[in-house]
C-alpha cells in the first residue's frame, strides 16, 4: 500500500487509473493549467484569504510538488506565483485524510465512484476548535484521468449560508524533465 493518505483511506486501488494513481503514489512535480473561481462577498473573501487560496483567474499556470516528510505528504501548490502548502496525513481513527493549512485542519473522505475519485469534507477545525457540522463547508471535489491520460481535477467548496467559497478545475501532467534530471 502506498504512503499516500488518500490511497490509505481508499483501501483498494484496483480501479484507479494511472494518472490518478501516479499523483498519489510517488514524490514528483506536476504542471498544468486551471480556472479559479471565488465566491462573492466580504465573508467569503476573508475566509478564502485566511485559508490561503489564490485569486480568480482563467487559464492559470499551476504546478504541484508532492513529497513525503516522515508519515506525512506535503503538497506544494503554485498558482501563477501564489503558493499554498498543505500537510496531509492518514487518520486511522476516522479512516480519512487530515489536511492541514496552517491553523485550519480538514478531514477528507475519499471514495472511488464512476471512474473518479470523489472527496468530501468530514470535519473542520480552526485553531484546533471544531467547527459545528452544520457550518462545515461541503466539497464537490473529484479527480480523474481524461481521454488523453492527463490527471484532471475539479475542487470546490461551498459554505452553508455563504455559497461558493472556491472552485478550481484543470489538469496536470508530470514534469518529466525533473524525473530525468533527478
Amino acid at each position: 500500500m502506498s504512503w499516500d493518505p488518500f490511497l490509505q483511506a481508499l483501501g483498494s486501488v484496483d480501479d484507479v487509473p494511472d494518472a490518478v494513481l501516479r499523483l498519489h503514489s510517488s514524490e514528483a512535480s506536476y504542471s498544468g493549467r486551471c480556472d479559479i473561481e471565488l465566491g462573492a462577498g466580504a465573508l467569503v473573501a476573508f475566509a478564502t484569504r485566511v485559508a490561503g487560496f489564490p485569486q480568480d483567474g482563467k487559464d492559470v499556470a499551476v504546478s504541484v510538488k508532492v513529497r513525503s516528510e516522515g508519515q506525512a505528504v506535503i503538497w506544494e501548490r503554485d498558482f501563477a506565483g501564489h503558493r499554498t502548502t498543505s500537510c496531509l496525513t492518514y487518520d486511522s481513527t476516522r479512516a480519512s485524510v487530515r489536511e492541514d493549512f496552517g491553523a485550519i485542519s480538514i478531514w477528507l473522505k475519499p471514495s472511488w465512484q464512476n471512474g473518479a475519485l470523489y472527496i468530501r469534507i468530514l470535519r473542520l477545525t480552526v485553531l484546533g476548535i471544531p467547527v459545528p457540522f452544520f457550518a462545515v463547508p461541503r466539497s464537490h471535489t473529484r479527480e480523474w484521468q481524461d481521454a488523453t491520460g492527463r490527471f484532471r481535477f475539479d475542487v470546490s467548496a461551498e459554505a452553508p449560508g455563504l455559497g461558493l467559497l472556491i472552485r478550481y478545475q484543470g489538469w496536470l501532467t508530470p514534469d518529466h524533465a525533473m524525473h530525468e534530471a533527478g
